[in-house]
């Protein structure tokens, strides 16, 4: 069993997200190569400089964490190779005129339904592709979201329009496991939905780079432009702390709007 193959049973069996395993497995495979298998404190900091984007830096940080952690097993302070500073950048997110334009777009039954889980749902791209034909519960119309972000079980609302298309979806194509099948494999991937999305973007007229997360940003923003409390949409998104749905809050371009400027107080 190579290092690599070994590090990934650890995350397994410590339970880690499918997705974070892909993550760190994939980074510990570049550090090996460049630094070897037990590089120094020295080496590391070395090599960590050269990693010039913030998100890749902080996943190379976490990698290497937990590579010392459960593989090497040997005392080394780590505390010396800190987490990069956060750099606060306010995401895109679509205005409900912008979103009207994108849902119009797609005729495909399998697209609409996957924006619509994303936008009027709030999931994460990794909920959708989890998703399997019993998680719809049309009787109580909520869907349950099974082991999302850190292994919790949620409901979502269910909408009339989401519900209609899931139907016409499932006449259609009748999925078996995952609700959403990929061409070649038993899952679809974020990648396609990734891609189709951009595709409808630049069909919709739409300029700004949008991804599925995008639509996720947009379902907390616009429900806090209508006044839905902070509360309900932490608990429908899902967010341990409170604090992390505030952060939306900076996103609230209607009340940005209707502050005045002090250029307008001016006689």
């Amino acid at each position: 069993m190579t290092t690599a193959e070994t590090f990934s049973r650890e995350l397994v069996l410590r339970n880690y997200a499918i997705s974070t395993i892909h993550t760190y497995v994939s980074c510990l495979k570049l550090i090996i190569s460049r630094i070897g298998e037990r590089p120094s404190l020295d080496q590391m900091k070395d090599f960590l400089i050269t990693i010039k984007n913030a998100s890749y830096h902080k996943q190379m940080v976490g990698t290497i964490h937990r590579y010392h952690e459960f593989i090497l097993k040997k005392p080394l302070d780590l505390s010396d190779i800190p987490y990069p500073r956060r750099v606060e950048k306010l995401p895109e997110v679509l205005s409900q005129d912008e979103m009207r334009r994108l849902i119009a777009v797609p005729k495909n039954l399998k697209h609409q339904a996957i924006i619509f889980l994303l936008y009027g749902c709030g999931l994460r791209v990794g909920e959708v592709l989890n998703l399997k034909p019993q998680d719809i519960d049309s009787s109580r119309m909520v869907i349950n979201i099974r082991q999302g972000k850190g292994k919790k079980d949620r409901q979502v609302m269910l909408d009339e329009k989401l519900l209609k298309i899931l139907r016409e979806y499932f006449a259609k194509v009748r999925p078996s496991n995952y609700l959403f099948n990929g061409q070649f494999g038993d899952q679809y991937s974020d990648r396609s939905i990734n891609e189709f999305l951009k595709y409808y973007a630049k069909r919709a007229g739409i300029s700004k780079n949008i991804h599925a997360h995008t639509l996720r940003h947009c379902f907390a923003t616009h429900l806090l432009e209508a006044g839905t409390d902070m509360a309900i949409i932490q608990k429908l998104m899902g967010h341990e702390q409170i604090k992390t749905t505030y952060g939306y809050a900076r996103l609230n371009s209607s009340l940005i709007s209707k502050v005045r400027s002090p250029l307008s107080l001016m006689g």
